[in-house]
Parts: structure tokens; sequence; C-alpha cells
């Protein structure tokens, strides 16, 4: 396989961990995995991987996988291993100045495809019954107003944030904050923030947006 293809595919990996897509698990998919996903040998996604390992961006540990480098403290990565000890406080307040502007940016900028697809989302939400569920589709539905929002600067902001919810203090409030009427209550706001983003009302999902938060607050800090 012509070396270039090599090149390309590093290219593509490295928007991708540029984008946050793995900064979750903290690490990529692998050889064999990325191989089918390209339609490449392995050989031409290894020699990929290496230029990844040559730019800094990927640690390979023999029989452990591939991960991303944390030690970058420019990188998002970095800014997620420096921020894990965040209160959740601090990331609430940080979130109701965030996604409700990225909401309002949202009302005007959005494709009727990304609309569609946030809505989608939405209604899975909705038809998730246990908690995993429907924290999953939660939120892919904020991830996908935040695409939605077509402002580079605020998904970056927003990765970070998504990631720093997932570490095990605030998956452990939200597990004690479930329940189904709150489930309920949180649809019933989300499709409050769809009405007005197809409507393409800025103002009105701005604040519906900020209503929804001010209760997920209240609910995991109680206050």
């Amino acid at each position: 396989m012509p070396r270039h293809v090599a090149s390309d595919i590093a290219v593509r990996l490295k928007k991708r961990i540029s984008s946050g897509e793995w900064l979750e698990s903290g690490r990529i998919p692998a050889e064999r995995d990325l191989a089918g996903e390209f339609g490449v040998a392995r050989n031409t996604v290894r020699r990929a991987v290496g230029l990844l390992e040559e730019d800094g961006m990927i640690v390979r540990h023999v029989g452990r996988g591939t991960f991303l480098a944390t030690t970058d403290t420019n990188s998002l990565a970095g800014a997620v291993a420096r921020m894990e000890g965040a209160r959740p406080a601090d990331i609430m307040e940080i979130r109701q100045l965030l996604e409700p502007a990225a909401a309002a940016f949202a009302a005007t900028n959005a494709s009727a495809g990304e609309l569609s697809a946030a809505r989608e989302a939405h209604r899975s939400a909705i038809d998730s019954r246990d908690m995993p569920g429907f924290e999953r589709w939660d939120a892919e539905f904020h991830q996908r107003i935040f695409a939605c929002s077509r402002n580079d600067f605020l998904k970056e902001i927003h990765n970070l944030v998504r990631i720093l919810r997932n570490q095990a203090p605030w998956f452990e409030m939200k597990k004690r904050s479930f329940s189904e009427e709150r489930r309920q209550a949180y649809c019933r706001e989300h499709q409050t923030v769809m009405d007005a983003l197809l409507r393409r009302d800025p103002e009105g999902a701005k604040q519906a947006m900020l209503a929804h938060l001010q209760t997920v607050g209240r609910n995991l800090l109680g206050r």
C-alpha cells in the first residue's frame, strides 16, 4: 500500500483525536478495527499510527493498546487530566453560561439535518426507560445542540465538560438523583428547547436551556 495512504489515514485520525472522539476512553481503536473501518491492510494502519506517535499524539503500550498522550498540557486531553478534580457546582455554573448560548446559536445557525439529528436524540431519550440509556441520549442531545451551534470553540469547550461529566463522582451523583419523574421532567424541558430551535427562536432556546440546566442543578446539587 503506498505510503501516502498511511499519511492520509494519519491526518484523518488526527482530526478525530482533536475533536475529542476518543477522550472518554483515552485510547484509540485496535489496528485491526481501524483497518476494517478504512478498508486497508493492518500494516498501513500501523504506519499511520506510527506517524501519530512521532507527532506525540499517542503512546503505544505493547499488549495494552494505543493511548492518547495526555502529558501535553496544551492539548484537550491534558486539560481533562488537570481538571478531573473540578467541583460539580463549578461545572454546572459553566454549563449554565455556555449551553444557553449554544442553544441560541443553534436556533440561528443549524441546518434542517442538524436539527433533525437533535430531535432524534431527544426522541431516543424519551424512549429510554433506564438510567444508563437515558444518560446516553441526554448527553447526545446536548452534544448535538452544540453541533447545531456551528461554533467550533464552543464545541471544543463542551467536549471538555462532557468528559468531566463522565468521571466517577459525576456519574454517582446522576445515579443517586435519577428517578422516572425527573426523567420525564427533563424530557419535557428538552421538548421546550427543541420547540424553540425548530421555531428558529434564539432567545426562546436560550431561556429554555437555562431553565432546564437550573432544574438539573437543583436535582444534582440539592440547591
